[in-house]
């Protein structure tokens, strides 16, 4: 049996969010199962060339045409061209094995291995994995994501067609929660196995906490409304003797009336050790919820919307909110974990 496994993504190197933290704990596992694991990645916020990270080695090639991040559709398809060029370039070592892929570029990958008849598995990460695309803004920001799609819409036609055709020829699909299983199964009547994400409590050092030190209702998620940001500053305005942390792309710490806005962080402790309680009011059907069991292991209660899989993560039924605009609730949430905690 060929025990060559080749993960081809957009992103890894640079970790940019939790899917290739998630794909960085497949590939060990690989690894540890005695497969030959190598990354093929083009991401252009790491250098080119090859490298070896955690003792898993790849090459970056990055892209070749550079579009703003809001126009990634089109990004990704007019690179398409030049990602199966070099992917040709590693054909004879990639057939026999078998390529994992996940986030925007599986469709483009699965392309290329159903031509060259390349086994491939399809990593569900997110909804729009699932050709999901909603507006989840408020406000003026939600005109500018509707003008954004209209500019954008060919690519997203084009990247919606070619990932149903992803997912109906892929070898196996991986959901990374319960919710984006029957997704797949109730739009498209795929199966999936499921794989929640391997949580990696090693960097995550209890001794550091100290109950003294935690003041603040913490809100990952910068100025982002599908994730409750909105929300997050109508219960802030709603309980001025509380303090408020919002963690966000921010380039240094300021504050605004009971909020202290702060970059995000290299050493996520520095959020939770300063954290008595997180928000996560998230409008948008999140795969899963990797602060929630984060938090959880720390001790730090979260309370959560019941949007996509953060049901699954969070554990505390009690702290999951159905009618997720009503700031009421919120803060009527909020108040008993309080008072508990004080007692």
């Amino acid at each position: 049996m060929n025990k060559n496994i080749y993960l081809i993504s957009w992103y890894f190197p640079s970790f940019s969010g939790g899917a290739e933290k998630s794909i960085m704990k497949e590939l060990k596992k690989y690894q540890k199962n005695e497969y030959n694991v190598f990354v093929i990645c083009f991401d252009e916020y790491y250098p080119r060339g090859e490298f070896n990270i955690g003792g898993i080695s790849g090459i970056n090639y990055g892209l070749k045409l550079q579009f703003p991040p809001i126009l990634r559709f089109y990004s990704l398809l007019f690179n398409k061209k030049y990602i199966h060029k070099v992917l040709n370039k590693h054909v004879n070592d990639i057939k026999g094995g078998i390529v994992l892929t996940q986030t925007l570029i599986a469709p483009v990958v699965a392309d290329f291995c159903i031509k060259q008849n390349i086994k491939y598995i399809y990593y569900l990460r997110d909804e729009l994995n699932l050709n999901e695309f909603h507006n989840y803004e408020v406000g003026f920001r939600k005109i500018l994501k509707t003008i954004k799609s209209v500019i954008e819409y060919p690519a997203i036609q084009y990247y919606k067609a070619k990932n149903i055709v992803a997912l109906k020829n892929a070898h196996k699909i991986i959901s990374n929660s319960r919710f984006m299983h029957n997704l797949l199964k109730k739009k498209y009547g795929l199966d999936s196995e499921i794989i929640y994400p391997d949580i990696c409590y090693s960097h995550l050092d209890k001794t550091t906490i100290k109950k003294e030190n935690q003041k603040y209702i913490t809100f990952i998620g910068g100025e982002n409304a599908m994730k409750g940001y909105d929300i997050v500053l109508k219960i802030a305005k709603k309980m001025p003797d509380e303090k408020f942390l919002i963690v966000g792309p921010y380039n240094k710490k300021f504050k605004k009336r009971n909020i202290l806005f702060i970059p995000y962080q290299k050493d996520v402790m520095e959020i939770y050790k300063v954290s008595k309680l997180i928000l996560m009011p998230s409008r948008w059907n999140e795969a899963f919820g990797r602060v929630v069991l984060e938090a959880n292991y720390l001790g730090i209660p979260v309370i959560t919307s019941n949007r996509g899989g953060l049901p699954e993560a969070n554990n505390n039924k009690e702290l999951i909110i159905n009618d997720l605009e009503n700031i009421d609730e919120w803060i009527k949430k909020i108040n008993y974990i309080i008072q508990n905690s004080s007692n």
